[in-house]
């Protein structure tokens, strides 16, 4: 039921006739010493990230300079901060603005400096200063894509659904049955749920166990008539399927749209506004970490990110590169200060109910 699943350089040297064989051999040696000196200073930072997302080109300039960094990935955020608490190392991790409170108390990040952020200025201030990725006043997210969670359809499939009717409740329609996926994820899947029944995902106190179980019990419901597929583990495998017409509808992010060549519903409701970034772990080598940031914010990995994968990126300048119409291809906002500023961004609840949350989560998509 569930679906899962993106030479070192040599010198040249002379042709000449050493006079010792010790002369040979001091030089080989001190040569191997240099190059080996040189492979451990220019050694590249660790970034652990979402699957998928170990791109180079999602780290600009730095990868130019220092080469690829070491990536490790993650399924979902809860899994990525469940491995930070038992002491994995890494200089950064690519968390979504909602996690940052959570992470910080469980003691795995420190502030930025935002001074040794070379793009602070040129990022949209709608994402940058999100009140979720500050905590005590201090910034601890340095926001890179962002996008939306929303109902994917394709068209020629869907043929009664259109701009004017678009509406969440296409997922429990009788003509879609069998033909709904789902990503496996409580933090966007659930969250949009919870939204569709009526419950403000940008207030704390409505996030509460019963509003989980209300989100819940719904997906259970469908999982149980038959109306879902599938849990899919990425959106790569949802595009996938979209393709081959296993399913209809998929409640995804806006890559899909792209990706798929999908609707993308825009209800009247609002979609579910997210952006995700990176963040510094405890322990990190700072000099690393802040050249990955930086390379990560320039404005080439913003037109990297809005031509390639489809998503809004922080940095202003990239937008420039591409125009509506592309935009709205990607079902990106081609407004998107507009865009991010009544963006429906979603806060977690207190890590009591998100503990319960996920292990509910993960029992209901396992079968239960």
């Amino acid at each position: 039921f569930f679906i899962g699943g993106k030479m070192p350089k040599y010198y040249e040297t002379k042709n000449f006739l050493v006079k010792t064989l010790g002369v040979a051999i001091l030089t080989v040696f001190m040569a191997v010493l240099f190059s080996t000196s040189k492979v451990f200073a220019d050694e590249p930072g660790s970034v652990f990230l979402w699957g998928g997302y170990d791109d180079d080109g999602l780290f600009g300039s730095y990868v130019e300079e220092h080469g690829s960094p070491e990536y490790s990935t993650f399924g979902d955020a809860e899994e990525g901060l469940q491995k930070l608490k038992a002491g994995f190392e890494v200089d950064l991790a690519w968390p979504c603005q909602g996690e940052i409170a959570r992470w910080v108390r469980a003691g795995v990040l420190e502030p930025l400096d935002t001074s040794r952020i070379d793009n602070w200025d040129d990022m949209f201030p709608e994402v940058r200063d999100l009140p979720s990725g500050i905590v005590d006043g201090k910034n601890y997210f340095a926001p890179i894509d962002w996008g939306d969670t929303t109902l994917f359809y394709m068209a020629d499939r869907v043929p009664w659904m259109n701009a004017d009717n678009e509406s969440f409740d296409l997922m429990e329609d009788p003509r879609v049955k069998g033909k709904v996926g789902i990503l496996d994820s409580a933090a966007d899947s659930l969250f949009l749920m919870m939204h569709h029944l009526g419950i403000d995902i940008r207030e704390k106190d409505q996030l509460t166990k019963a509003a989980i179980d209300k989100g819940i019990n719904k997906f259970r419901e469908m999982r149980d008539n038959g109306q879902i597929r599938a849990f899919f583990g990425d959106t790569s495998s949802m595009v996938e399927a979209l393709g081959n017409e296993e399913i209809d509808v998929a409640l995804g992010w806006n890559e899909i749209a792209w990706n798929a060549g999908a609707k993308m519903m825009q209800p009247a409701n609002g979609t579910m506004t997210w952006a995700c970034g990176l963040a510094i772990v405890k322990g990190a080598d700072l000099d690393k970490a802040y050249a990955m940031i930086n390379g990560a914010t320039s404005a080439e990995t913003s037109a990297y990110l809005l031509s390639e994968w489809g998503y809004g990126h922080s940095n202003k300048k990239g937008f420039s590169t591409i125009t509506a119409e592309e935009l709205a291809e990607r079902g990106v906002a081609s407004n998107p200060a507009e865009h991010l500023s009544n963006g429906m961004f979603s806060v977690m609840p207190s890590d009591e109910v998100t503990d319960y949350m996920e292990a509910q989560w993960a029992e209901m998509v396992a079968g239960g």
